[in-house]
């Protein structure tokens, strides 16, 4: 009976679809899409040869040559099918982003490549000693004595990529380490059946199901592209950035933020606005990375005309510079999109990570306001401006707050809380901002501290509630899907005599029902003067006002002190989301939930960035999400937009 090779062409298919997806969505640059596309051209080799292997050669009459023809096709079948092996394990690697520490490792460097050069030069020794496989006078195709070795080594490198899984679990979610943990019992089955039934060929089939299962569910498409725009999407600018930070492999971002988009919105309307976004990222993505193979060059588009430029290599400072003056002169040129030539107003920074900004959330404001800060006629450097424009922002603080006060530069942002329970947003926090005419956006974190010791948080705590209770009364919060509005007390607030009458009178002068407002005091706001903030939070609560514990778990987190309070909602300080990897701060943060759980409260989840921290938050039993995983601060057009979209 001859060789059936049915499952051989389903994987071809299968393999074949996958990697056409793969590069008709552009998906073919940085190191986990390359290392994937690597992958499916091995195992479509491996597939194609073993299916050719096993085909009748009616055209070949001479049984020598047809010998010798499938002798080499089986040949080169070995070699792709045993290096899918290696190639999968610097895929866990990369997606782990742990392989550029585990290939300086020697011993692990030499008992990875060992067994694939022994398979290489097996194979050669086999064209005349055929002890691994031939082909018979009758042209059957018949295993020898070595055969069993590359079925060991095959078994050699599955083991391998078990024990690295193992050791890198903590840095994958579930679902990604399930999804890679398939191909163990898949093709494990596979290769055991071919062993016993050698004429079936199935093992390649089981290969393109894990493929198929790794681009379904871990590379997931229509999540890692902005289906607008053709670049990488928010959602993979999130989880690529913090695997740099996780792993401290250092790479260099450009930040392009095209000012006026919203202005070529109106000019364009949403098609044409949504083509030229595609040919801006076309034009980023455009670049010569041939010269230097160690360089990644991938382009994302984040929002409101934000995109960033992740560079990666050994090279990667030089080609940055260069880049980015590229992207500068492009920017500066007219766009001809939609029969118009159209101005845009760009600015370009360039920055290192971890060097210049060492954490997510730092990285998360300076993206959002970069372009208040640099100016328009250079590629700015951030290592080159932050020490200086830091110093001159803290020296300068008073008279920043001072001005911001008197020139109305404070602003009020909104940033959606979403419901688990409802599966929709129902509240939204309010968050100052302080737009400085000189310096750009200045962190609550910086004027903050300076107001509260100056005094002048009296008059921007006050702003922050009439701005609100203005806003609260001119929407129809019912039609929007909102509850509440969450507002920040101070602990200098809270302190305040009057604060029960002024915020009394807020409701009253502009008709809001109590129910709409829920005010944050932070955790060591409730401890600072305890007895007259605790006065005046159950003065306030007394005619219909509640509050939350914001920032639970950056101060002492006395239960006593906390249960004097009538807190509805407790806000988990997002110090939990940032350590919930750590196997022993999980069972520190299930307990306290559960404790909280215990007493009636609500929980709040606060800096939920990604779906690995959303999910497990979900399971953990919380209430409500907030975050950039699924909203990030607006101002209030944009909020409002986006709450009518989301209804």
């Amino acid at each position: 009976m001859g060789r059936i090779a049915h499952f051989d062409i389903a994987a071809f298919i299968i393999l074949s679809i996958l990697l056409f997806s793969m590069l008709f969505r552009r998906m073919n640059r940085g190191r986990i899409n390359t290392t994937y596309i690597a992958l499916l051209i091995s195992l479509l080799i491996a597939t194609a040869t073993d299916a050719l292997s096993a085909a009748p050669l009616l055209s070949i009459t001479n049984l020598d040559l047809r010998n010798r023809y499938r002798m080499g096709i089986s040949t080169v079948y070995f070699v792709f099918r045993i290096l899918a092996g290696p190639i999968y394990i610097i895929f866990i690697g990369h997606l782990s982003g742990t392989w550029h520490r585990l290939k300086k490792h020697k011993p692990f460097l030499i008992s990875f490549t060992l067994p694939y050069l022994f398979c290489l030069g097996l194979l050669i020794y086999n064209v005349r000693a055929k002890s691994v496989f031939h082909y018979s006078t009758d042209g059957a195709y018949e295993r020898g004595s070595l055969i069993v070795v590359f079925y060991i080594i095959g078994l050699y490198y599955m083991i391998l990529s078990v024990l690295y899984l193992i050791k890198i679990r903590n840095t994958l979610d579930k679902e990604k380490l399930f999804t890679l943990s398939m191909i163990f019992p898949l093709t494990g089955a596979a290769m055991l059946f071919q062993y016993f039934q050698p004429d079936i060929l199935m093992e390649m089939f089981s290969y393109s199901i894990v493929a198929m299962l790794i681009n379904a569910i871990i590379l997931r498409p229509e999540h890692t592209i902005d289906p607008l725009t053709g670049a990488n999407s928010y959602r993979s600018f999130t989880t690529d950035i913090q695997k740099y930070f996780r792993s401290d492999v250092p790479a260099d971002l450009i930040f392009v933020r095209i000012k006026n988009s919203t202005a070529l919105l109106s000019i364009l309307g949403n098609e044409g606005h949504q083509k030229m976004q595609r040919e801006i990222a076309e034009l980023l993505r455009h670049t010569d990375t041939k010269k230097d193979r160690n360089l990644y060059h991938n382009v994302y588009y984040l929002y409101n005309g934000l995109y960033a430029v992740l560079i990666d290599g050994k090279k990667k400072d030089e080609f940055t510079r260069l880049e980015a003056r590229r992207i500068y002169d492009i920017m500066k040129q007219p766009l001809h999109s939609s029969h118009l030539d159209l101005d845009m107003d760009a600015s370009v920074c360039t920055l290192n990570i971890p060097k210049d900004i060492t954490n997510w959330d730092d990285l998360v404001a300076f993206a959002n306001s970069f372009h208040y800060n640099v100016p328009d006629d250079q590629v700015v450097v951030l290592s080159e401006i932050a020490p200086e424009k830091q110093f001159r922002m803290k020296n300068n603080i008073d008279e920043i707050i001072s001005n911001g006060i008197i020139n109305h530069s404070f602003v009020m942002y909104y940033q959606p809380i979403y419901s688990i329970k409802e599966k929709r947003f129902t509240s939204a926090e309010a968050l100052i901002r302080l737009f400085d005419e000189n310096n750009g956006m200045v962190s609550p974190g910086i004027f903050i501290p300076y107001a509260e010791k100056s005094g002048s948080i009296h008059q921007i705590g006050e702003f922050v509630v009439q701005d609100v209770c203005r806003f609260i009364a001119t929407n129809d919060m019912d039609k929007l899907g909102l509850r509440y509005v969450e507002i920040n007390l101070s602990a200098v607030q809270c302190m305040r005599n009057n604060i029960v009458t002024k915020v009394n009178s807020l409701l009253t002068d502009y008709k809001i029902e109590p129910r709409y407002v829920n005010f944050e005091i932070t955790e060591t706001a409730s401890d600072f003067v305890h007895d007259t903030v605790k006065t005046n939070v159950l003065a306030m609560h007394s005619f219909g006002l509640e509050f939350a514990l914001d920032d639970y778990g950056t101060g002492y987190s006395n239960l006593q002190r906390m249960m004097d309070f009538p807190f509805k909602l407790i806000k988990l300080d997002k110090s939990f989301v940032d350590e919930w990897e750590d196997p022993t701060m999980r069972l520190v943060i299930r307990d306290t939930i559960q404790m909280l759980k215990d007493i009636g409260k609500e929980i709040v989840v606060e800096g939920v960035e990604t779906k690995e921290e959303a999910e497990w938050f979900i399971e953990q039993n919380c209430d409500y999400i907030q975050g950039f995983y699924y909203a990030k601060p607006m101002p209030e057009q944009e909020f409002l937009n986006f709450m009518r979209e989301q209804r």
